[in-house]
């Protein structure tokens, strides 16, 4: 049996170039009503920028997900693919209990279906069978963040960008859970900023980094990390929004 999760669930497919173009559209029009939106909404529009952001780097609806109700519906058609095949799975584990293959498709189906206990189960069956797979410590921090336990999901999280430094979702997923749960921005910041240690220039990290910055009201480092985006995607209309939104502050 194949591993499952390059069809989409861990993170590391290549999207297409339409769902690229079209993501990167959204992702542009989201951040871009960060300016035009009152306080109140400023921060769902910056969740849905980084949820479509994920989207554009080929990882589907939970990883950055915020509560039951966005992840029910965003996950519907998925949950139910992935119920059918839950016997399927299980026995594969059954039947290879050495596998990580094996337990990782099956994680990534109990994740899918809201098990998270029994997906955290499996995803640190996954790590003990081979500790060097980034992708499964990716998504155990997104099982522990799910379960409200920051600690472990931090340190998964780093794991995984220890193993593979170019993965941009592992960078997002770990600052969401410092802006969002720890209310740390300084904390994000230094974590945008090692990922554009990797992945140099890279504009939709820039773009987040800029948005972090606006929370941590070092603007003046927000209108520079704008600058920079538009010195190289003059058409960037969210890094032009928003900067143009700061000037006139």
């Amino acid at each position: 049996m194949g591993d499952i999760t390059q069809r989409g669930a861990n993170g590391t497919s290549t999207p297409k170039r339409s769902l690229w173009g079209r993501t990167v559209g959204g992702v542009q029009r989201a951040a871009a009503a960060t300016g035009r939106a009152s306080k109140s909404h400023k921060k769902a529009i910056i969740l849905s920028v980084v949820i479509l952001l994920v989207a554009a780097g080929g990882t589907t609806w939970w990883l950055v997900s915020r509560g039951d109700d966005q992840r029910k519906a965003m996950a519907g058609p998925v949950a139910a693919e992935y119920q059918k095949r839950l016997p399927e799975l299980e026995k594969a584990t059954k039947d290879k209990p050495n596998d990580p293959t094996a337990h990782k498709n099956y994680a990534v189906a109990l994740y899918a279906t809201g098990d998270l206990a029994k997906a955290r189960d499996e995803y640190e069956r996954v790590v003990k069978l081979n500790n060097k797979d980034a992708t499964a410590y990716n998504n155990l921090g997104n099982v522990y963040r799910d379960m409200n336990n920051t600690k472990k999901a931090i340190e998964s999280y780093r794991t995984s960008i220890s193993l593979n430094k170019s993965s941009i979702n592992t960078y997002v997923n770990l600052a969401n859970v410092q802006l969002y749960n720890q209310k740390d921005t300084n904390a994000a910041i230094a974590t945008y900023k090692d990922g554009l240690k990797s992945l140099p220039n890279n504009e939709q990290l820039q773009l987040l980094l800029g948005i972090a910055y606006e929370q941590a009201d070092q603007i003046d480092n927000a209108k520079k990390t704008y600058e920079e985006i538009l010195a190289k995607h003059r058409d960037n209309a969210a890094a032009k929004a928003n900067l143009e939104r700061l000037n006139d502050k």
